[in-house]
Formats: C-alpha cells, structure tokens, sequence
C-alpha cells in the first residue's frame, strides 16, 4: 500500500500510524548495475598479441562455466583524416564492398556516385590499417574486405551481434576495423557466460545478453566520431548507433569496415 507524503507528515507521531507504516508494502526499486564505459586505448604491441590470438584462445571454461573473452578494440592513431564524401543520399541503405590488397583497391560494382565516392577513402582506410598493424607485427593474411554503407538514420537499430561466431579453435580471431560517421561502434569489454561450446559450432548469446548489450547494460568501451579502431572479429559483441543515438546529427550515417583474417 502506498502512503502519501501529506499522511507521512501529519501523523508520523501517531501510534496508529506507526502500526500502519510496519505493516505498509513500500515499493522496492530494482538494484542498480554499474556498467564501465571505457574510451579505447591506442593500438600497441599487447593488443597486438590479442589480434594474433587463435579462436581457442578466446574461449575460457571453468569450474564457474564457459565464457568468450570480450576485448574492447584499440585506437589507429591517424594524422590525415580525410573526411566524410559530402552530397551522398538515398531513401534506403547503399552498401558497397571493395577488395583491398597490399596496394590495389577495387570495387565490386559500378553503383555510381557511392563507388566513386567511396574509392579514396578505401583507400586511405587499406593503406592506414595495414601500416598501423604492420607497426605493432601484426600482418594481414591475403585480401581484405571493405564494406562502405549509407544508412538513413531513421533505419539505424543498434542491434548488438557478432561479426564471426564460428568456433574453429585453430583458426585465426581475424581483425576488423570499423570508422563510422556521427559515433562509433560500442564493443563489449568483460567476458560473457556461454553454455558449453564444443569445436564447429556458433556462438550463441542469448537475447537477454544481446538486448542488455544493445541497451547499454555491460561493460563497453565507446567508440568516438571519426575514430578508426581495430579488435579482434571472432566472438566480440557489438553494435553501432539505434536511430536515437544520432537523432540530430544528420539525415544518414556512412560507415566502414574493413576485415581480414591475421597471418601467424
């Protein structure tokens, strides 16, 4: 029962009160979680070593169960920025992939202006990555992928997910780099529980885990505007802008990704 504040006032020294006051269910508020929102660190030889990891090495079972690393990403320090393209637009989300090689970048397409648009910062995005990693001895195996996207804003979800949840113990974790317009990506950075994981199967979080990330009730680190960060492809959990993220930054939101497995 609820007792209203003008009650608790006038007869606080009642002992009929007081009775009722015991016996009064007051409602009860749900415990408060602290989550650590962390800005990444720049990219260095530890994280390097993480970028190097094989899937095994992500995956921890204990005498308290299973559970995925999660490892934040790490900043690319970049001094030539070249910026966003500018007069892109389009009612529903462009995507275009590039392949990108120790120097040539090619497009997969011919969708004009967005190919054209894109090329340069393709570009910028293969050559800075490779020499970043290159930096700290981490070498890329064979091609990379990059993914260019439009996305109105009014279509961003914000859906939490994984880029890789295939569990092959020897193979590499892979790298991805992500640059997004607006905000960057949030990216998990404590260790989730996971049933049992046996060779060959998915990664399977469930929806509670998902929706909490999305919602921005564990520990992340928050990716800034601009910033171009790398982390690890296998078994990360993370996720861009929802719409009311970025409700006023602009009618759509460009974004990069560039991923590739790691040479051991």
């Amino acid at each position: 029962r609820h007792i209203r504040p003008s009650l608790l006032n006038s007869c606080m020294n009642s002992r009929d009160c007081r009775r009722r006051l015991a016996t009064s269910r007051f409602p009860t508020q749900p415990p408060l979680v602290m989550v650590e929102i962390t800005v990444p660190a720049l990219l260095d030889h530890t994280f390097a070593g993480i970028l190097r990891s094989q899937k095994a090495d992500f995956v921890a079972t204990t005498d308290g169960g299973t559970f995925i690393a999660q490892h934040g990403a790490a900043r690319v320090e970049t001094t030539d920025w070249p910026g966003w393209p500018t007069g892109l637009s389009a009612g529903d989300a462009i995507i275009e992939t590039f392949v990108s090689g120790a120097v040539d970048v090619v497009a997969t397409s011919s969708n004009e202006p967005f190919v054209s648009a894109w090329q340069p910062l393709a570009e910028w995005m293969n050559v800075t990555v490779r020499s970043a990693l290159a930096d700290v001895g981490v070498q890329l195996d064979g091609d990379a992928y990059i993914t260019a996207s439009l996305t109105p804003v009014d279509r961003l979800e914000g859906i939490a997910h994984l880029d890789d949840d295939h569990f092959v113990p020897a193979e590499s974790v892979s790298m991805v780099a992500i640059v997004g317009e607006h905000t960057g990506p949030r990216v998990a950075t404590t260790a989730l529980g996971h049933p049992p994981l046996r060779p060959m199967a998915p990664i399977m979080f469930t929806a509670a885990q998902r929706d909490g990330f999305a919602n921005n009730e564990m520990d992340h680190c928050l990716c800034a505007a601009d910033e171009l960060v790398v982390f690890p492809q296998f078994g990360q959990i993370h996720a861009g802008p929802s719409s009311a993220h970025v409700a006023n930054a602009g009618p759509a939101r460009q974004l990069f990704v560039m991923r590739a497995p790691v040479a051991r």
